[in-house]
């Protein structure tokens, strides 16, 4: 049926396709249809003898699904990023890819030869010195020993291990491996360049010194990224792929995946806390929220709060202009903070505000009311009520972030009495896909002059 309707409309469009260009499409480097993973697992190893002589009468194990009908295509030139929670099953694709593992069913044709960089220490012999697992990592992609020759001195400059270069690898540490490793991937030229991870494990110089590489070196070579690295994904993808319970559950623009990825992580890590039923949000409308206006609420629990009392926070927000979840954000993005609170007892002089963490739960930057001509904030009579603080997301780092609501009361923004603060409740991952962020946070160049002295 859907053959006949298309043959029914292409006299129809072929008239339009004459009369505008086409925009040429590459061919596929890389198909996928309908991969899925299946592994055998077994309580303990004598029942892998047992399921061996009696084959498939009788089931010693049980079936452990990685992967489950995965099917994508990426063409010559692009930059594809998977991305998901551990255990999502994109190592499992990559090796499938890559040819180190079986798909269990469906096809994958790759088109080109690639080079990949997988697991640490995936292609080298640990007894051979780097000089010799050059050569034999040369020889495994279809290298001669003239061709391999006439690019050590290059991948031997990339890596940066000096001396080690003919010591055993097996002395060598985490850094140093990656370093040869990722020199001999990508000194190579290859057509389609695969890495799984491999790039966090080096230093910040070696970071760098990669990702400018794969951008300007490798900029027109086929290349996929299994990363947890959400800015690396930002500013070198053209698509991404997120893989959730072995199932691509997203395929689409770099920074909707990353936000949609952000979005079913911080569901599963903060699973307590959910968007308000329609009976809460009833309810919170007779308090103070304008009608018709939903807030993705999330509930503090007794365990997230400190604070004198008097004034609780029962619930908190995080919403962009659209009135949507933050989960990601960059830059120059606007965002609203949303408090739920409710005092037995008048309140005057109240200050509210929020301020934002890094991992290792260090202050980063916030603000509070008092910041503002009008900024002090009062309740005449008992009562639930909500507010909202508006903020802009500064030139930070990239990395993961969290939030802490405070109501204070007082006439000071530092000294005041802490009425009720609700801990690191909102997660938040920044991306920086537009400019680079120096240090932990850019301080931009406001001027510039050039004089001639001589």
């Amino acid at each position: 049926m859907v053959q006949a309707a298309i043959g029914t409309t292409r006299s129809q469009s072929s008239q339009a396709l004459e009369a505008k260009p086409q925009r040429l499409v590459a061919p596929p480097a890389i198909e996928v249809s309908g991969v899925s993973k299946c592994y055998q697992i077994y309580r303990k190893p004598s029942d892998r003898l047992k399921q061996a002589m009696v084959r498939w009468k009788k089931k010693y194990y049980r079936e452990f699904w990685a992967l489950r009908d995965c099917s994508f295509i990426l063409r010559q030139g692009e930059t594809l990023g998977i991305i998901g929670r551990n255990g999502s099953g994109k190592s499992t694709l990559a090796q499938m890819i890559a040819g180190t593992l079986s798909p269990t069913e469906g096809a994958i044709r790759v088109h080109g030869k690639i080079s990949a960089l997988l697991e640490l220490g995936a292609g080298f012999n640990q007894e051979f010195t780097g000089r010799e697992n050059v050569y034999l990592a040369g020889s495994v992609r279809g290298f001669s020993r003239k061709q391999v020759g006439d690019l050590f001195e290059r991948i031997v400059e990339f890596a940066d291990i000096g001396d080690f270069i003919d010591q055993p690898v097996k002395t060598y540490s985490s850094g140093m491996y990656i370093r040869l490793a990722f020199a001999v991937a990508a000194q190579v030229r290859p057509e389609i360049l695969i890495v799984d991870e491999a790039l966090a494990v080096g230093d910040v110089f070696f970071q760098q010194r990669c990702h400018q590489f794969m951008r300007e070196e490798l900029a027109g070579t086929t290349k996929l990224m299994v990363t947890h690295d959400l800015n690396a994904v930002a500013n070198h993808c053209d698509r991404a792929i997120v893989l959730h319970h072995g199932r691509m559950v997203f395929e689409g623009k770099p920074l909707d995946a990353i936000s949609y990825y952000t979005r079913i992580s911080h569901t599963e890590q903060f699973g307590g806390g959910t968007a308000s039923s329609q009976g809460d949000l009833r309810s919170a409308n007779s308090s103070g929220i304008p009608e018709g206006e939903t807030i993705p609420w999330l509930d503090v629990g007794e365990e997230h709060r400190g604070g004198a009392g008097e004034v609780l926070i029962e619930r908190v927000a995080i919403v962009d202009p659209n009135g949507e979840s933050v989960r990601t954000i960059q830059p120059g993005d606007s965002f609203s903070c949303h408090f739920q609170v409710v005092t037995p007892v008048p309140k005057a002089d109240l200050i509210f505000g929020v301020t934002i963490y890094d991992r290792f739960g260090k202050a980063i930057c916030g603000d509070n009311s008092l910041s503002l001509s009008d900024g002090r904030i009062a309740f005449p009579e008992p009562g639930r009520y909500v507010v909202r603080l508006d903020y802009t997301w500064p030139e930070l780092q990239p990395g993961e972030y969290s939030a802490t609501f405070g109501v204070g009361e007082g006439l000071h923004p530092l000294h005041h009495t802490v009425q009720c603060w609700a801990h690191n409740l909102v997660a938040i991952t920044a991306i920086s896909p537009r400019r680079a962020v120096h240090g932990l946070f850019t301080n931009p160049v406001k001027d510039m002059r050039v004089h001639r002295v001589g």
